[in-house]
């Protein structure tokens, strides 16, 4: 009953939402008591990212879609909104007491009247205090004004009037011939025109609030823009005075330096001269003394030989001279041209950013599953916050998501992973407009065997079989046999040379250096050599020392040479630059640490040193301070194992290539079995591997027993 009550003075824009005008819809009461309806206050959240209250502008930063769900509907308001709908749906067409419409609903007595027996039910006593709730006239039936219980039936189109049949207008219309059509066809059309002119409306409003909230949503990404270009400035005026400073303080450093430096000159002089003056105030009381004693001859003559020695050294031309003769007077010159810079440029500009992708990035290939990378550039610098938007889409139009991560000094790396085979692109918009190299093609193609070089026996000089193959600095292939030729293929596999070594030299392994210089083992000398592109000597060492070398790798950053040794079962260390050894890893036996017949050696990024131990069927891992560590993969025949180990590298993903009985297995930097290579064209006795691109995962495998070179992607 109390929403009955309250009924009575409810006003019925009490029940519209201010933000949409229309009947409240699950009505949300805010904390200043304004109620609105649910989804109009999700829509104001999303346009503008906070809500302020359309009635009274209280700001509600902190409040989201989540705090928003949790609200408590108004219980009160959406019953009184489902009440009213009610009653004024059930509403009859004429007051149950007469034939006018009714205007006033009574929620206690259950009925309809019209004004004029409202008036009776308020003057009976027990009637008088009940509730009534005042009907909405919007859709009373048309009655005429002039004669109120006659229903208008007639539209003059010339007059624009509307009539009843007792209107005498209706009557003037229809003498003076005007256009009189029924009021009924001039409601429909009246209405048809209405509803177009009300969807016109509501496209326009469509539209409009389209449009605002597009701009609502540009005007804060500007907002965005101005704060990360505001921090931007301010960053790189911090960076310049912290530079500054630096340099001062650099040059108060020198400064002082230069001070000290000539201020021992200065008391050093001083010193001179006081000692000086020390030695001649000595002597004058002691001659003095002397005076009338021509017996002192002698000690007078001393006396005179004292004072002739600083007398000497006081007359000379130079004693006498300013003192800053002999030292550099110093002043500060500042840089005029850092002053026209800072007048002229000052420390930077506002400008448009503009994004680009590297030129090597915007096309290339992938083995199926591999991450791609996509480098951009920026013209601006000093934020993490990118307006780039990356999408991956595959040739049906299915698009992918993309990460997008900022390298720092303007630098972005954009990553995904295609799923499947085929061409695929990838979209990189900054405000929805593509940057400069988008989009980026991708063709994706199968992993495994993709090329056989077989027809390397025609090449072959000594008709050795393969040993080792190195790609070097240009992305060439050269293969070894054990000979004193190597063999040199382009990137499309094609031989393009057969290089001779010099004289009593067999090539082994080998291992690209990165400066154009190889180093490789010599089979027939039982050295290490250093040699140039075309394989002419620079340098040997390890004579005396290695008994069999095989495997070698080198630590750019320590400039130490590792060289697998099978006969005296360990790893030699050597100095690359000149030859010096350094010492020995490992001893022979099959404990942890101990070696058997190791054949190949690499370096992890952390300066780990991985020696793939041929006679014990493992892979050991030791430290940079050569400790050893653990043994990464065990001996086995099944997938994920090893049988006599060969070879190893080092992929950019940090991933592990092994080379062992009769297969080519994929392990991570611990060990962990990732997955076979070589699964649709198998290996004979694989040995020497190489890895030929990052973008596609490609490795090239000396096949040792069927004498070719396999090409993988992985």
């Amino acid at each position: 009953m109390s929403e009955q009550k309250a009924l009575q003075f409810l006003d019925k824009n009490d029940l519209e939402c201010a933000i949409c005008l229309e009947r409240l819809t699950e009505p949300k009461t805010l904390e200043c008591l304004h109620s609105y309806c649910f989804h109009c206050l999700q829509s104001l959240i999303k346009t503008s990212g906070k809500l302020k209250c359309p009635k009274c502008c209280k700001m509600y930063d902190d409040l989201n879609q989540v705090d928003l769900n949790n609200f408590t509907p108004n219980e009160m308001l959406s019953y009184q909104v489902k009440y009213v709908k009610k009653i004024e749906t059930e509403k009859p067409s004429e007051c149950p007491s007469c034939d006018n419409q009714p205007e006033y609903y009574c929620p206690e007595c259950q009925i309809y009247q019209c004004g004029q027996c409202i008036k009776v039910h308020t003057i009976i006593p027990s009637l008088k205090d009940h509730s009534l709730y005042t009907l909405d006239k919007s859709d009373l039936p048309n009655k005429c004004k002039i004669h109120g219980a006659c229903m208008l039936e007639f539209y003059c189109r010339s007059c624009s009037k509307s009539g009843c049949k007792k209107c005498e207008h209706v009557l003037s219309c229809y003498k003076n011939e005007h256009n009189v059509i029924p009021f009924t066809i001039a409601v429909d059309e009246f209405n048809r025109n209405a509803t177009k002119v009300m969807k016109c409306a509501k496209e326009i409003k469509d539209k409009l609030e389209g449009t605002r909230d597009t701009i609502l949503k540009e005007k804060s990404d500007m907002e965005s823009e101005f704060k990360l270009c505001r921090k931007a400035i301010e960053l790189q005026e911090e960076n310049i005075i912290k530079k500054v400073q630096e340099k001062t303080r650099a040059l108060i450093t020198d400064l002082e330096k230069i001070y000290k430096e000539n201020k021992e000159v200065v008391d050093d002089r001083v010193r001179n001269i006081e000692l000086k003056l020390m030695k001649v105030n000595e002597m004058l009381p002691l001659i003095n003394t002397m005076m009338n004693q021509p017996e002192e001859r002698e000690t007078l003559k001393s006396h005179e030989a004292n004072v002739n020695v600083v007398k000497d050294e006081v007359l000379k031309p130079n004693f006498h001279e300013s003192i800053f003769k002999r030292i550099l007077i110093h002043s500060f010159i500042p840089f005029r041209n850092l002053d026209d810079m800072i007048n002229l440029e000052g420390i930077g500009k506002i400008g448009e950013c503009l994004y680009e992708v590297a030129k090597g990035d915007r096309l290339f290939t992938l083995p199926r599953g591999q991450k791609f990378a996509v480098k951009v550039s920026s013209s601006s610098v000093g934020s993490e916050t990118s307006l780039l938007s990356a999408t991956l889409i595959n040739e049906s139009g299915e698009e992918f998501a993309t990460e997008v991560k900022y390298q720092g000094s303007g630098e972005y790396k954009i990553t995904g992973r295609p799923n499947n085979g085929g061409d695929w692109k990838v979209e990189i918009t900054c405000r929805a407009e593509e940057i400069k190299g988008s989009p980026v093609n991708i063709k994706v193609e199968a992993t495994g065997l993709v090329h056989i070089i077989d027809n390397i026996q025609l090449q072959q000089v000594d008709k050795n079989k393969v040993l080792d193959v190195i790609s070097d600095k240009d992305g060439f292939l050269i293969v070894s046999s054990v000979s004193k030729h190597v063999l040199k293929l382009n990137q499309d596999y094609l031989f393009i040379g057969n290089m001779k070594v010099p004289n009593n030299v067999h090539v082994f392994c080998m291992h690209q250096m990165g400066d154009g210089h190889i180093v490789h083992s010599d089979f027939l000398k039982k050295t290490v050599v250093m040699c140039d592109d075309q394989f002419q000597q620079i340098s040997t060492f390890g004579k005396g020392t290695l008994k069999q070398p095989c495997g070698l790798t080198v630590n750019k950053e320590t400039r130490t040479l590792y060289v697998a040794d099978c006969t005296c079962h360990c790893v030699f260390k050597f100095n690359v630059d000149n030859g010096e050894l350094l010492g020995q890893i490992g001893s022979p036996g099959s404990k942890g640490s101990q070696m058997n017949q190791p054949y190949g050696v690499t370096v992890t990024k952390e300066g780990n040193l991985i020696v793939a131990d041929c006679g014990n069927h493992r892979i050991q891992m030791f430290d940079a301070n050569d400790k050893f560590m653990r043994i990464l993969v065990g001996r086995g025949m099944n997938d994920g194992y090893v049988d006599s180990p060969h070879h190893i590298v080092i992929d950019s993903e940090e991933n592990m290539l092994v080379s062992s009985n009769n297969k080519l297995q994929l392990f991570d930097k611990t060990g962990f079995f990732i997955k076979r290579i070589d699964c649709n064209g198998r290996l004979s006795a694989p040995l020497g591997i190489t890895i030929v691109s990052n973008q596609p995962r490609r490795v090239a495998v000396a096949n040792y027993a069927a004498n070719n070179v396999a090409i993988y992607n992985y």
